[in-house]
């Protein structure tokens, strides 16, 4: 499979997407996961088609004003010293993130604030926003206060990321599934690019083994591998930051970029 800028969603795999049945944002809201237990797994893009085609009795596929495939536009907010990015690097137990986030589709806007705990739990909390600032407002550093007891002043734009995702929802076990593709990160000095790569992640409100998808990368061989697109972005487009401890997903991700199609 080819994915490119210029159409990265081919005939066959619209024709794949097209033939789940479809579920709504409305539907899906009913059983919406702020809290949540996570997994994250990745594998070559040219895996997607394949993959899908074995899901598809188990998932219906979000469709959200007739599309199937959702943009996505983050801005990540850290401390000059980009305390998030090393608290997660070096294994603190308690860790977050902090961005804003703009579904491209509909306009809606959020900032959000991703906090994960010493169980490996994760919290989303957020609010309604109008556009991504270079500041955050009075409104939004109250909000960092409350929900952090972190010094919101510190705080500054560090990476812009935008992807392209599929969501797939089985409502029996309340599961959803999201796979990321297209994946850009940039700053004020450097541009990557995961086009090769799917980031794929289980969300649910408690870990349930009998996931359809679970068993699909048991048999396929592919782990779960802990992983984060903020630092990840992070890590390739600050040259020379320290990584010791993400040199095995770099290994990873790097395999997965330069392997034949």
């Amino acid at each position: 499979m080819s994915i490119t800028n210029g159409s990265f969603i081919t005939d066959d795999l619209n024709s794949i997407l097209t033939s789940y049945r479809t579920i709504s944002l409305h539907e899906m809201e009913e059983s919406h996961l702020m809290s949540r237990f996570d997994e994250k797994y990745v594998f070559r893009i040219s895996k997607l088609k394949d993959f899908l085609q074995k899901l598809q009795q188990h998932y219906r596929i979000l469709s959200v004003n007739h599309q199937l495939l959702a943009q996505y536009e983050n801005l990540y907010f850290d401390t000059p010293e980009l305390k998030s990015y090393h608290d997660h690097h070096n294994d603190r137990a308690t860790r977050y993130k902090i961005r804003f986030r703009r579904y491209t589709d509909s306009g809606d806007c959020f900032f959000e604030i991703k906090r994960k705990d010493n169980r490996g739990f994760t919290n989303k909390k957020r609010q309604s926003a109008k556009e991504f600032p270079k500041d955050l407002s009075d409104n939004q550093q109250e909000f960092v206060k409350t929900t952090l007891q972190a010094d919101p002043g510190l705080l500054q734009p560090t990476l812009s990321n935008s992807f392209h995702r599929i969501t797939l929802v089985n409502t029996g076990n309340r599961e959803r599934l999201t796979l990321d593709i297209m994946i850009h990160f940039s700053n004020t000095a450097r541009k990557e690019y995961l086009d090769e790569v799917v980031i794929a992640e289980v969300k649910q409100e408690r870990h349930f083994y009998e996931s359809a998808f679970k068993r699909l990368m048991q048999h396929e061989r592919i782990f779960p591998l802990s992983f984060s697109k903020y630092c990840m972005g992070t890590l390739l487009t600050h040259p020379g930051i320290k990584y010791n401890r993400f040199k095995p997903k770099l290994t990873v991700i790097n395999k997965l970029r330069n392997e034949p199609s």
